[in-house]
């Protein structure tokens, strides 16, 4: 689904990622860990075809084109919702842009299936003032999905949320991947979202991955595992710092 070889990039004064390899299956969730200047953001960046890649290849469900076509959805730590639009307009405001109407009964229907797989079912004529901070997170992952990418990049979905949020949104997330078989690479600070979600976690840095967790739901149920491995998490952290 996902393969990043061999991937290198560099500023005009920096190089930033050295030889990145990565391999994510159809409807893996994986976690992409480091600290400030680690060089994930210039990893979602090439991801998206924001930058483009200078050593190395990215692949994305088969495809190695342009990346930026079809490829990939994201959701930002901010929804970005338009204050002046209804739910369901928000939602399919990037559909609009790939030039579907407005009103197409087909996507208005995915877009209220959606709204009714994140509990939010009757509230798409409402305006994002008149939603909670964590009901417009759900609306920002229901906009993303609807574009229906092979691949889903979240860049610190949970950041703005509470503990009670981040823990629905947990639960929604992997509900989202059973339904949808969606493949997802999130990027993170926080070790218990990645702990939570993830098949597998990725540390990132001075530009290498240097450290890869595999994590089975028997592990995040298990709470000697899910310390052992937050412990070498954060041993990581240190080691790079």
């Amino acid at each position: 689904m996902l393969k990043i070889d061999n991937v290198s990039f560099s500023y005009p004064n920096r190089k930033v990622l050295k030889k990145i390899t990565l391999l994510l299956k159809k409807g893996e969730i994986a976690s992409l860990i480091g600290s400030s200047g680690s060089g994930k953001t210039t990893l979602f960046k090439l991801m998206t075809g924001l930058e483009k890649v200078h050593n190395g290849s990215i692949t994305i469900a088969d495809d190695s084109g342009d990346l930026a076509a079809g490829h990939v959805a994201c959701m930002m730590q901010e929804d970005l919702l338009l204050p002046w639009r209804t739910i369901i307009n928000n939602i399919n405001l990037l559909a609009e842009f790939g030039k579907t109407p407005l009103m197409n009964p087909e996507i208005r229907n995915d877009a209220l299936k959606l709204l009714s797989e994140m509990n939010l079912a009757g509230y798409e004529n409402m305006y994002p003032h008149e939603l909670s901070v964590g009901m417009r997170q759900r609306v920002s992952l229901a906009r993303a999905l609807l574009q229906k990418r092979p691949l889903l990049l979240l860049d610190e979905p949970f950041a703005s949320l509470d503990v009670s949020l981040r823990e629905q949104l947990y639960l929604l997330l992997r509900e989202i991947k059973r339904n949808h078989d969606t493949t997802i690479l999130m990027v993170t600070h926080d070790f218990r979202d990645a702990l939570f979600l993830s098949d597998r976690i990725f540390f990132l840095a001075d530009g290498e991955i240097k450290k890869e967790w595999h994590l089975t739901n028997e592990m995040r149920d298990d709470p000697e595992a899910g310390s052992r491995i937050h412990r070498e998490m954060r041993d990581a952290f240190l080691t790079a710092s």
